[in-house]
């Protein structure tokens, strides 16, 4: 009966301090950071109450990075010009600087005090609290535009006539699915719009818009590429103007399996296709519910076709 009675004991302890473990374990990501005194030029147009908070959020930011470090992290944007009532929308690439830390607690927080110098409004503060480091949910994905079957050879742009090629790989499994946007019009590039996304395997190259014949003239298996049955039909861009088109190439990825969102079926383009307004709204949805979700865009200049 003592030995049963020793073995619940040990049971008990061991528990308790694996779970005095585990919490030391998720206390010990918590860090107390200190931004010190910091002065910030007094924003323009906002209000004193404005202008006082966003110095405090602005110190807290600086806080965090001396701890956790930042990041930067590419977002691509379309920026739409009006040229003599023609309307071009191009997609350019920003760099966002992102601090790797979330703010938890203020403990301390001492001003904002105002002072002038020469004659502009300044403000000192000084923030204490608890912070951690945010969840890395994101992988690198490599998605490529490329003009040839294995995808050796990436391109920034295509021509108009030219067949969309890409390469695909992911570190870790996976679901995908690849859109095309045009025009504010996306299409789904899957031979299957109804079925949820494609599996993947981590660390293996897919090559992307290639047909079965294509595959087996250059003997793409033999390189260790993978080709996805689903993505496998090709497709031509097209620009009838005198100037560069721009369009977009999407890929959707996520650890877990996903569902397409609900698209149209286009009897002109013989393609299901969705407002990009729509797709947006999906993206966030999507990685509303996981933070195992991400999306990959590749914007693509479509050059006009030359006349000789």
């Amino acid at each position: 009966m003592r030995s049963i009675l020793s073995l619940k004991q040990a049971c008990r302890n061991f528990l308790l301090i694996a779970a005095m473990g585990f919490h030391v374990l998720v206390f010990g990501q918590i860090k107390t950071v200190d931004s010190g005194w910091e002065f910030f030029a007094n924003p323009q147009g906002r209000t004193t109450e404005e202008a006082k908070q966003w110095v405090i959020e602005q110190a807290k930011i600086r806080a965090m990075a001396a701890v956790f470090g930042t990041r930067v992290k590419s977002e691509t944007v379309q920026v739409t010009s009006d040229n003599n009532g023609k309307i071009d929308g191009s997609f350019t690439e920003l760099n966002v600087l992102q601090v790797k830390g979330e703010w938890l607690e203020t403990t301390v927080c001492e001003g904002p005090l105002p002072e002038i110098r020469d004659g502009e409004i300044w403000w000192s503060v000084r923030v204490e609290g608890k912070a951690q480091p945010i969840k890395e949910s994101r992988v690198d994905l490599t998605l490529d535009l490329c003009a040839d079957v294995l995808g050796i050879e990436p391109v920034t742009f295509l021509e108009a006539g030219d067949r969309v090629r890409a390469r695909f790989q992911s570190p870790v499994d996976g679901h995908v699915m690849f859109f095309y946007l045009e025009n504010g019009t996306v299409y789904a590039l899957s031979n299957n719009n109804t079925e949820f996304a494609e599996e993947v395997e981590g660390q293996r190259e897919y090559a992307l818009f290639n047909n079965e014949s294509e595959w087996l003239e250059v003997e793409a298996s033999r390189q260790g590429m993978k080709r996805l049955a689903r993505y496998s039909w090709g497709f031509k861009v097209t620009n009838e103007d005198m100037v560069d088109a721009q369009a977009m190439l999407i890929g959707a990825f996520a650890t877990h399996e996903f569902a397409p969102p609900v698209m149209n079926w286009n009897e002109e383009e013989q393609m299901w296709s969705v407002e990009e307004e729509r797709l947006e709204r999906w993206i966030k949805q999507n990685a509303g519910r996981s933070d195992h979700f991400q999306v990959q865009r590749v914007p693509i200049r479509i050059r006009p076709k030359q006349r000789y």
